[in-house]
């Protein structure tokens, strides 16, 4: 093993130790009751060595949440935009894999959005969604023949910070829960409320505007 291998490894498992430290922390005491003195303790690493790989509490999960979305948007497909060809029991591929994502990353999800969690990571993954969904909304405008347009029609911001709110709650209820439901099953769900429609999430018959 070369010299330089050795401290990106030390690097890396260092920062996986405060990692772990601040989900356990999370978990016993809540995200907002723990300080860089607790996390640096349960981790056996001094103030001084977390500060050299993290400014502060929310800079680490901010890393924590863009390596492991990173992750997820490298591997992502793209949104298919003829939603009208999947039924309520059907999503999208997108959408299992964003739920398979969550579950393969539980246990810091369900700290960091459990009861015990952060408002602030709530956000942030809110604001994330949002920006994926709008940038999307773009590219489906660019590549789409114009359309006629809809009357009183939302905001693109405002409909896609409802579908995140919509997101993030299903995760939290979700991972609050035994996660007995597969990645598949629950995006199902997600999918069958956020664009068919309450009515038919409860299982009515429900037209859809696009049929």
């Amino acid at each position: 093993m070369s010299h330089d291998v050795l401290p990106d490894l030390r690097i890396r498992r260092t920062e996986k130790f405060l990692q772990e430290a601040m989900i356990e922390l999370v978990i016993e005491k809540g995200f907002d009751a723990i300080t860089v003195g607790d996390i640096a303790e349960r981790a056996m690493i001094n103030r001084a060595t977390f500060y050299r790989h993290y400014q502060d509490k929310y800079d680490l999960v901010e890393k924590i949440f863009e390596e492991t979305i990173n992750h997820l948007l490298l591997n992502m497909k793209p949104i298919d935009k003829k939603t009208g060809q999947y039924d309520v029991e059907n999503p999208p591929e997108i959408w299992i894999q964003i739920f398979e994502h969550f579950a393969e990353y539980a246990r810091l999800y369900k700290a960091m959005l459990g009861k015990n969690g952060s408002s602030w990571f709530a956000a942030k993954i809110r604001e994330q969604t949002v920006r994926i969904m709008l940038d999307q909304e773009k590219r489906w405008k660019q590549e789409s023949a114009p359309a006629q347009s809809i009357d009183h029609a939302i905001a693109p911001e405002l409909a896609a910070m409802q579908l995140a709110h919509v997101l993030i709650g299903t995760i939290a209820w979700w991972l609050e829960g035994d996660m007995s439901a597969t990645p598949r099953q629950v995006s199902a769900w997600f999918y069958r409320f956020a664009f068919f429609g309450y009515l038919s999430a409860l299982g009515y018959n429900t037209s859809t505007p696009w049929k």
